[in-house]
């Protein structure tokens, strides 16, 4: 999965959730900022790529995992861990802390 495939992913998400605003950019950005580092970390240290299957199943976990706390019961380390580290990604850059005061 190659940059331009992440992006244009990301964009399709961004385009049918209807709401794109500034605040949702940056949460796209984050998300595809992630990935890309994600990627790059699972192929150098497994050997393995990240599809756009595996960001797409992600996508689908991710507005739930936020909105109830919980995490989707799988055995899929790979799809899994990308998932906790857009949780955890996301996190941080909604503390107070993280943003940008005008």
């Amino acid at each position: 999965m190659d940059e331009i495939e992440i992006e244009k992913l990301f964009i399709s998400a961004l385009e049918e959730s209807g709401q794109d605003t500034e605040a949702v950019r940056v949460v796209f950005s984050t998300l595809v900022h992630t990935t890309l580092l994600y990627r790059d970390e699972v192929l150098a240290s497994r050997g393995k790529v990240v599809t756009v299957e595996d960001v797409r199943t992600c996508l689908g976990w991710l507005v739930p995992a936020i909105a109830t706390g919980n995490m989707p019961q799988t055995d899929d380390t790979l799809r899994f861990g990308l998932l906790k580290l857009w949780v955890a990604e996301l996190g941080k850059s909604s503390r107070p802390s993280a943003r940008m005061v005008s």
